[in-house]
């Protein structure tokens, strides 16, 4: 059995999330989340708010409260605030999940970051800007570095894309509704500037998807519903997945 000492904070948000979706939080442990170097990941569960914790990745007291944090959010989204899950085929196999998931999260991610730094947690952890400037780093060694660099990350070519591309929505995200102070938003600035000119294929795919993201109010379930949609039909990935609500939003 799994036992944690959180704080008073990360408590009282759980508990919030609790009482408002009537959804109990549950942990459990793994270290392959689908992407490496991350410390929880949430899992859709009619019932239940499901965290897997990588009981393999050391990290910082706080910023392992935040990742809790951010990733009970994603449930509290799909179950108090109607934002689209996915139901697969039977047919699909479990790679092609990961990478629709994924499309899905970097959307809901902007939003998450907004509403834990709305109770108190930081948009980001720690290691998030370093990595950034990791990041620019290995750009501007070229595509093919870059490649092999979020491979590390990522199990196969295509989810690898996916990365990529999720990591400059999120990067857009931070810059457009955050406000940042100076030396970081000048820093993710960059990134952003260093992604499109040194991988422009990538830079060609996420410039649609941003263009779609600015049409929809994604910050509520039917405009994420509808952004997440166009999005995996651009993308040329609507095949075997319908998106489903559990939650009818309140207008």
């Amino acid at each position: 059995m799994l036992e944690f000492n959180f704080s008073d904070k990360l408590n009282g948000y759980l508990d919030k999330i609790q009482r408002e979706t009537g959804r109990e939080i549950k942990f459990l442990e793994s270290s392959n989340l689908g992407i490496g170097g991350i410390t929880a990941a949430y899992r859709y569960h009619p019932q239940y708010i499901l965290i897997i914790l990588n009981n393999k990745y050391a990290r910082s007291p706080e910023d392992v409260e935040r990742s809790i944090a951010h990733e009970a959010t994603h449930g509290y989204l799909i179950h108090k605030l109607g934002f689209c899950r996915t139901e697969f085929s039977e047919n699909v196999d479990d790679a092609y999940k990961r990478d629709v998931q994924l499309v899905l999260t970097m959307v809901e991610d902007i939003v998450v970051n907004r509403i834990i730094s709305e109770n108190s947690f930081p948009p980001f952890g720690h290691e998030y800007l370093p990595m950034v400037k990791e990041e620019i780093r290995i750009a501007q060694l070229g595509e093919k570095t870059g490649e092999e660099f979020y491979h590390k990350f990522a199990e196969n070519p295509h989810l690898e894309a996916l990365l990529m591309i999720s990591r400059y929505i999120i990067a857009w995200g931070f810059l457009k509704f955050y406000l940042l102070n100076e030396e970081d938003e000048k820093l993710i600035r960059k990134f952003t500037a260093i992604f499109r000119e040194y991988y422009p294929d990538y830079y060609t795919f996420t410039v649609k998807i941003v263009e779609i993201l600015e049409k929809k109010d994604f910050f509520h379930g039917t405009g994420e519903c509808e952004a997440a949609k166009d999005i995996l039909k651009y993308l040329k990935m609507d095949y075997g997945v319908k998106l489903v609500k559990n939650y009818e939003e309140r207008t």
